[in-house]
């Protein structure tokens, strides 16, 4: 009905969207460390974003982003020696592009530092470049420390054509307060 009636003329439509919360609303989210009972929420976050959900093991090293009581957010590490893996960062998509990422990523270095930790290690095929702009660095996979290497991260859960990087976190400042 509504092609015979636009034969011959010019329609246009203009659609807008908008996440559904203002940036006030974002810098609501606070990050803490997460607890066995939020092991179901990180599970689906991760499998939302197409990342391994095996992170029971890890969970004490497990931090998530919460808005109004929900889980937003989260990133875990696996700590071998002066070397730790950071994994498993998910953002729901409602709250990305606001620095959530970045405050997750540098949120670990605070506890992996106090443990010992001198440089973190992660293996991405979506975030190299965003990886890049907060100072992490390719490297050879071969490079890699061994015991990072035999994360099951590395023998085998993340594909072969993901990107290893590095930072030294030494030098990463206290960027959010959290606790645990």
């Amino acid at each position: 009905m509504v092609r015979r009636a636009a034969a011959g003329e010019i329609w246009s439509a203009r659609f807008e969207g908008v996440k559904p919360f203002p940036a006030t609303v974002v810098s609501q989210v606070t990050i803490g460390w997460a607890g066995t009972e939020d092991l179901p929420a990180i599970q689906s976050l991760l499998a939302k974003a197409g990342l391994p959900t095996g992170v029971q093991p890890h969970l004490g090293d497990f931090l998530v982003a919460r808005h109004q009581g929900q889980i937003v957010g989260c990133v875990g590490m696996e700590v071998q020696e002066t070397d730790a893996l950071f994994r498993s960062l998910a953002v729901d998509p409602a709250y990305r592009g606001s620095g959530r990422g970045r405050r997750l990523y540098d949120a670990p270095a605070e506890r992996a530092r106090y443990k010992g930790v001198e440089r973190a290690y992660l293996l991405t095929t979506t975030i190299v470049a965003l990886a890049e702009s907060w100072r992490f660095k390719r490297i050879d996979r071969a490079e890699v420390p061994p015991a990072i290497r035999e994360t099951c991260q590395f023998r085998g859960v993340c594909c072969a054509s993901a990107v290893a990087i590095w930072r030294d976190i030494r030098m990463i400042g206290r960027v959010a307060s959290f606790g645990g």
